[in-house]
């Protein structure tokens, strides 16, 4: 049996249950994961044109506002 090295405490309190084996895995992927997303977040702030576009796609939309008030589709002029 591979030597394994005792689990997280974060990772046995979301997942209990689990061998030490299978901890060792899910923190080597969660290890794996989080390096994955901070090589991307470091490139997209390296470049200014894509951290440009990054920022257009994930800022918020302005919230819809409604410029007349409207109690009934009845009182509308187009019915």
């Amino acid at each position: 049996m591979p030597d394994v090295t005792p689990a997280p405490a974060s990772l046995k309190k979301m997942f209990p249950g689990l061998t030490e084996a299978e901890y060792a895995a899910l923190d080597a992927w969660y290890t794996g994961y989080a390096a994955l997303i901070l090589r991307m977040y470091e490139r997209i702030t390296n470049d200014p044109a894509a951290y440009d576009r990054f920022l257009a796609l994930t800022s918020q939309l302005p919230r819809p506002t409604m410029t007349g008030k409207v109690d009934s589709p009845k009182q509308t002029e187009h019915t």
